[in-house]
């Protein structure tokens, strides 16, 4: 996305973050409705529909306004554009109900993707195949980071024995107009080595010739997640496969198991960050004595969990203050963690979501 047009001064936009449940819906802010679009439709008709580009492809969505409500054909377009809770949308109204879109991850950078089943020369795409698009995003905690990345496993990379690389993942480690190889570590830094190879025909960069068989290998599927850094540069470049959350089984589905905490300036003063009772007992967790805090890069801390008073909060170990550094929590503001409880390990996880930002 690199013509940076969601900033325009002129063409009105609205930005909403992501919270749990946006796949079926998400909604038009009041007022900017109301000074935009309110007298410009049919307010009675069921049909109404809007349009939706982006600089990620050269296609119009068209989805379904119920009022200020966007429904039809919006997981749609969130699934093409593997959207995520925490990322933070622009649209920018161009006209004629046409918007622009503009997604940025959770560390406020702009998000890059290219598409890995993007024509390599080696097979030619069907129609179903484009229908089924999948991305790797770039994963850095600012602009000039891009030593992680956060792929998806698919079929379609799983049959290419490739995986497509971000272009500004490559781009900024100086990995195109290279061809090398490649050495993949897994969690236990077991290697496996792989060959880089750059596309001049798209200008994209894949690693080959051995993807397959280290998901085999790892247990890896279709629709997993998988976040990779580059551990070290050079003539043979390597990359680690970190742990991650993202595709842990957990016993809790209800909405009770997320919690919004406020960073007050007296708790950074005492050192004290406590859970509330209703998320306490809600989650049977009264007993717990460790947690582990995982943050927005998928990086654990583990960290103790103790009786704070006789109103059944708990309090978390000093850990917290690092956690809320790393996940760019400042005093005054809300962030949304979610409770993961691991029915292998019986762990149990604080995952940070979000930052909560209000909108109209």
């Amino acid at each position: 996305m690199a013509n940076g047009s969601a900033y325009s001064p002129i063409k009105p936009h609205f930005l909403q973050p992501l919270f749990p449940g946006f796949h079926s819906h998400i909604n038009i802010p009041i007022a900017f409705y109301s000074k935009h679009i309110k007298g410009t439709t049919n307010e009675g008709n069921v049909n109404e529909v809007v349009k939706l580009r982006s600089d990620a492809y050269d296609l119009t969505w068209e989805v379904k306004m119920d009022g200020r409500r966007l429904t039809q054909g919006w997981q749609k377009f969130a699934t093409y554009h593997a959207f995520q809770v925490g990322d933070i949308v622009i649209f920018r109204h161009d006209g004629d109900l046409l918007f622009h879109v503009t997604p940025f991850g959770p560390s406020c950078c702009e998000i890059q993707y290219n598409n890995d089943d993007d024509d390599d020369g080696t097979s030619s795409n069907t129609d179903s195949e484009k229908y089924h698009h999948q991305h790797t995003r770039e994963a850095g905690s600012s602009s000039d980071n891009h030593s992680c990345f956060v792929a998806r496993v698919t079929e379609s990379n799983l049959r290419k024995d490739a995986l497509f690389l971000p272009v500004h993942f490559s781009r900024s480690n100086g990995f195109v107009n290279r061809e090398c190889e490649i050495i993949l570590l897994n969690e236990d830094e077991k290697p496996w080595t792989l060959f880089l190879k750059y596309y001049k025909t798209n200008g994209y960069v894949y690693i080959r010739h051995g993807w397959r068989s280290f998901c085999q290998a790892n247990r890896k599927r279709a629709n997993d997640v998988l976040t990779f850094k580059l551990v070290q540069t050079g003539r043979k470049p390597v990359l680690q496969l970190r742990a991650s959350v993202y595709n842990r089984a957990f016993s809790s589905t209800s909405q009770d198991r997320f919690v919004t905490l406020t960073l007050k300036q007296y708790y950074l003063k005492s050192y004290k960050l406590c859970l509330p009772l209703t998320f306490v007992m809600a989650n049977g967790i009264k007993n717990v004595r460790k947690v582990i805090l995982v943050d927005r890069y998928g990086v654990e801390r583990r960290t103790s969990l103790k009786p704070d008073d006789k109103y059944g909060r708990m309090r978390l170990g000093k850990e917290w203050i690092k956690f809320c550094e790393d996940n760019g929590v400042k005093a005054g503001e809300s962030f949304r963690l979610e409770l993961i409880k691991e029915e292998d390990t019986a762990n149990h996880l604080l995952k940070f979501c979000y930052t909560v930002i209000y909108s109209l």
